[in-house]
């Protein structure tokens, strides 16, 4: 078991993370992690507080990001309309698994 799985298997997704923690788990700059805020890829808890913290379940997120960055050399902007689309894709998913599943129990 290679460490990141190691750490995902450890994170409780009702729990919270800092700011400071999103940068060290993400592996991406603060500047990257701003940008994606501001673009709405991260939702901060409270996106009014002087120091943000986010839902752990975001870590994810921005790991992904992260490895889209160094894999397709995006600049912040292009990660963030990424990462747009792929919670688009998977909003998408779950919607059509809900219809699936519906369409299944009236048969």
């Amino acid at each position: 078991m290679n460490i990141e799985t190691h750490e995902a298997l450890h994170i409780d997704e009702r729990g919270e993370l800092s700011w400071t923690q999103m940068i060290e788990l993400s592996g991406l700059a603060e500047e990257e992690l701003r940008e994606l805020v501001d673009d709405g890829a991260l939702v901060p808890v409270a996106p009014e507080a002087p120091s943000w913290s986010f839902h752990a379940r975001y870590v994810v997120v921005a790991r992904t990001a992260g490895r889209l960055r160094r894999e397709l050399d995006l600049d912040a902007h292009a990660l963030a309309v990424v990462m747009r689309f792929l919670a688009r894709i998977e909003a998408l998913e779950t919607e059509l698994r809900a219809l699936r599943a519906g369409a299944l129990t009236r048969r």
